[in-house]
């Protein structure tokens, strides 16, 4: 009995096709994750004479956000039409396409975290009291363990991450 050769070229083809797609997506998988947070905007509301805003804007953007900063003397109205509580309140105020606000120093892995699975009745995220080490707030080795806390739209907080290390803000 003669091999079938046409059933085993088309059976080799059909394999060969099928990896060559699955390599393809997977490429195309991998080189797409860096874009997808390359593409996050914030607007970021700030006083123009804050120096830890501008480095906060830095991190941002070297983590591949892209911003757009509006310098303001005042902040107030832009906070409470967010809903910021005042206990979270702090010198700069990001704000996402979506509406989402990010007050003070949140790392920008956590703002993309958020951003990627918002949790429900979510207003933002807030980092009071500009916890020294935190992103915008680098004093040497000086770190103060510190709280990322979500704010929900009814005003209600919780924690939505800890940060203890200066390593865990970039990881």
């Amino acid at each position: 009995m003669e091999p079938n050769i046409e059933g085993i070229l088309v059976n080799l083809l059909s394999k060969s096709l099928i990896l060559f797609v699955f390599a393809v997506l997977a490429a195309c998988s991998a080189s797409e994750a860096p874009k997808a947070q390359e593409g996050i905007a914030l607007e970021v509301f700030k006083s123009p004479t804050c120096g830890c805003c501008g480095k906060w804007v830095t991190h941002l953007e070297e983590s591949g956000f892209n911003t757009t900063v509006r310098n303001q003397n005042s902040l107030d109205s832009i906070k409470k039409k967010l809903g910021v509580p005042a206990n979270m309140q702090t010198c700069h105020t990001g704000v996402s396409a979506d509406g989402y606000f990010f007050e003070g120093h949140i790392p920008a892995k956590f703002i993309t975290a958020f951003l990627a699975n918002p949790p429900e009745n979510a207003a933002g995220l807030a980092v009071p009291g500009m916890p020294a080490g935190s992103p915008g707030m680098e004093m040497g080795d000086r770190f103060n363990p510190y709280s990322v806390i979500l704010v929900k739209k009814d005003g209600t907080t919780e924690v939505y991450a800890e940060v203890a290390s200066l390593e865990e803000q970039h990881q």
